[in-house]
């Protein structure tokens, strides 16, 4: 059996169910199969950790997971290990091979949130652990609907303007966190069997369909108490969009240099993008929430 889904503005042919993604019909631009991959790239341009990248290939390997091959921004083809588990192999696909493949098609990922506010699409942004997915599942109880998270792709629109699509209704939270929003997170299945960190899904706050950027949120720690909101501007405003690009380095193997610059500047120049920095010694989600949503509300005029 096959399966055709609808997840970052793309419809994907998938051999493997991934129930996070959402169903839909029409022509797929994308296919996901299991298959033979090739055991390394002839001459790649950059090897990684796991991973190798020339123009129009990427190859990762994850030990006692499997395999991936993506190829030419259409095709991910994945060779499972024995004995692993169909949830490990999903959560590799959804993150490092479909994140090459975004970066082939020549859009731009984001490792961030993105929430549909006022009509438009805010990224929160920041390294791993930072609380990107904390924070949208704290305004998505305040009533906001998600757009993406962890991985928010953004293109241009025929004038230039910088839009995010639609990724797939659900969050990945550490237990701490669903915690933290009042939830048990014996309610929630494992992202890995062996990881404790959950999905939870939001189905009805969902919004399904690509917005313009309205933002782009940074978030940051510190030694010291207190939430401070600040303004990026210049280079800085730029090198803080790239180094949130979600799997840098796999551009310098990929060749895609001249779109991702594209976009980046577009994003400098069309939409805000700021910081926020909280203590390291305490997530004090509430004020977050209060300090975003009275910044972007004073652009909407409430």
């Amino acid at each position: 059996m096959r399966y055709l889904y609808k997840a970052f503005g793309l419809k994907i042919l998938s051999d493997i169910e991934i129930p996070e993604f959402i169903s839909t019909d029409g022509e797929p631009e994308i296919s996901i199969s299991y298959g033979t991959v090739p055991d390394q790239l002839i001459n790649p341009h950059f090897k990684g950790v796991r991973f190798e990248a020339s123009p129009g290939q990427f190859l990762l390997k994850v030990d006692r997971i499997a395999d991936y091959y993506t190829s030419g921004g259409n095709s991910i083809v994945i060779k499972p290990h024995a004995g692993s588990d169909e949830s490990d192999i999903r959560l590799f696909l959804l993150g490092s091979a479909f994140g090459a493949l975004i970066h082939q098609r020549g859009m731009l990922p984001m490792h961030g949130s993105s929430i549909s506010i006022h009509g438009k699409a805010y990224i929160f942004s920041g390294i791993s652990g930072a609380g990107k997915s904390t924070l949208a599942a704290g305004l998505l109880s305040r009533g906001y609907e998600l757009l993406s998270d962890d991985i928010s792709v953004v293109s241009l629109d025929e004038e230039g303007n910088p839009i995010v699509y639609a990724g797939y209704p659900g969050v990945k939270l550490w237990s701490d966190s669903l915690i933290k929003l009042g939830r048990d997170p014996e309610h929630y299945s494992r992202v890995r069997s062996k990881l404790n960190k959950h999905h939870m899904h939001v189905q009805e706050q969902f919004h399904s369909e690509a917005l313009l950027l309205g933002g782009v949120y940074i978030l940051q720690t510190k030694n010291s108490e207190g939430i401070q909101l600040e303004k990026i501007k210049g280079i800085e405003k730029f090198n803080a969009l790239k180094n949130n690009t979600y799997r840098l380095n796999f551009i310098k193997g990929l060749g895609n240099t001249e779109p991702h610059f594209r976009h980046l500047s577009a994003l400098a120049a069309k939409c805000e993008v700021k910081r926020i920095t909280r203590s390291t010694k305490t997530f004090a989600l509430n004020e977050i929430l209060d300090a975003v949503e009275q910044d972007i509300n004073s652009k909407h005029g409430g």
